[in-house]
């Protein structure tokens, strides 16, 4: 029992003290677990957008910076709704895709959108 109540001592201890060199290692320990907590997150409810990229990848030759701007414009399942409403369904100028490789991505993501129901 007594080394159990130094234990949890001891872990308060370490939840609470601002000293630099206990304070440092402690929050990048939090920020670690904040990241792997929000990814896993975004894994779960970014179904769509992710088989929305691997289709684009697996059916489309795209440069690095169309690869880049793919994975940064369809990385949520929000950020492909926009990406459809604007550049799909707008028709706004976009300045890695036009013709018909931008008639391709809309297809892809509309589908990928029909088949998660969004």
């Amino acid at each position: 029992m007594k080394k159990y109540l130094i234990l949890v001592v001891a872990i308060l201890a370490l939840f609470t003290i601002d000293h630099p060199s206990i304070k440092e290692p402690r929050e990048q320990i939090i920020q670690y677990g904040v990241d792997l907590l929000g990814d896993t997150s975004k894994a779960q409810y970014s179904l769509a957008a992710k088989l929305a990229r691997q289709q684009i990848k697996k059916e489309l030759t795209l440069t690095e910076s169309e690869q880049n701007y793919i994975m940064s414009a369809l990385s949520t399942n929000e950020k492909m709704k926009v990406f459809h409403l604007k550049f799909c369904e707008g028709n706004e100028l976009n300045m890695y895709f036009y013709g018909p490789k931008l008639l391709d991505v809309c297809e892809i993501a509309a589908g990928s959108l029909r088949e998660a129901g969004l």
